[in-house]
């Protein structure tokens, strides 16, 4: 069996299929103003926007009128408003964008102000949607610098599960179970029995025994297409390993728990113009 690059003129969105995810972290605004208003709405409309309602029903998933609220309070009240409720505003409407790429930067802003209070969860957000982007480095390095600068906040403790993901996506496994031991480690220091659990569920694929994965490109009768091949990879930006079994020289990538997990590199990899095959391997 042997694998070729497709043309890059056939190559897929950026993005892929998870933009759905990336904008089911959103907020979607879509359908936000094409009814017509009640009387009720119309006098919230005109009344004051309070940050702290504002946030609860949006923390709760209630998002109708969310993003007219927050940017009459732009208009209104952010002229005269604390620096701190200005970037928790940002936060929100953030929260509040239909279009991933608006989002990354809002976040990013908010984020990069290290002294607010929503900096530890502008960081965290931002990394969530560069998972879903299908960028797993840029939300590894999110999560460091979210730890950077706010290393006592509850969103450092839950980067931990999420930093695991990060490995998880690049076929990293060993790190990856490192840092859901150390998430399920510091959720029960820190009494978060939520992220404890979710991490120590994620780790369960760790244990010696259990099912392997890993992500095939090409298989050659020769080492030297192979040798190319994993330059071509290289190049590319994806490290993969050359592995000669039942007298094939097989080129593949990554380690992984889940074979679903495999995805993200396997879209990754759709997207630079290869053909790969998610595949059992002999742990």
């Amino acid at each position: 069996m042997t694998a070729s690059r497709r043309s890059r003129g056939g190559r897929p969105p950026r993005h892929g299929s998870r933009r759905a995810w990336a904008l089911a972290l959103l907020a979607g605004a879509s359908s936000w103003g094409l009814s017509v208003p009640s009387a009720a709405q119309a006098a919230q409309a005109a009344s004051p926007v309070d940050l702290d309602h504002l946030e609860a029903r949006i923390e709760a998933g209630r998002f109708e009128g969310a993003a007219e609220a927050i940017e009459r309070w732009f208009a209104t009240e952010a002229r005269n408003a604390a620096r701190g409720d200005v970037l928790r505003a940002r936060y929100l409407r953030a929260r509040l964008l239909a279009d991933p790429d608006s989002a990354r930067a809002e976040l990013l802003s908010v984020a990069m102000n290290g002294g607010s209070r929503h900096g530890s969860r502008a960081w965290l957000r931002l990394a969530q949607l560069d998972l879903a982007l299908d960028e797993p480095a840029r939300a590894a390095a999110d999560l460091e610098r979210l730890r950077a600068d706010h290393a006592r906040s509850a969103e450092a403790v839950e980067s931990w599960y999420w930093t695991a993901r990060t490995f998880e996506d690049r076929g990293l496994l060993d790190r990856a179970c490192e840092a859901w031991q150390r998430g399920a480690a510091e959720g029960r220091r820190v009494g978060a029995t939520k992220i404890a659990l979710l991490a120590e569920t994620s780790a369960l694929g760790c244990a010696p025994g259990a099912p392997r994965f890993a992500i095939q490109v090409a298989a050659f009768s020769r080492r030297d297409p192979a040798e190319e091949m994993r330059g071509q990879l290289e190049a590319a930006g994806f490290f993969s390993r050359v592995v000669e079994y039942d007298g094939l020289h097989r080129v593949r990538l990554g380690r992984f728990a889940r074979p679903e997990a495999a995805e993200s590199l396997a879209r990754r990899l759709r997207g630079a113009g290869f053909e790969p095959a998610v595949i059992p391997i002999v742990s």
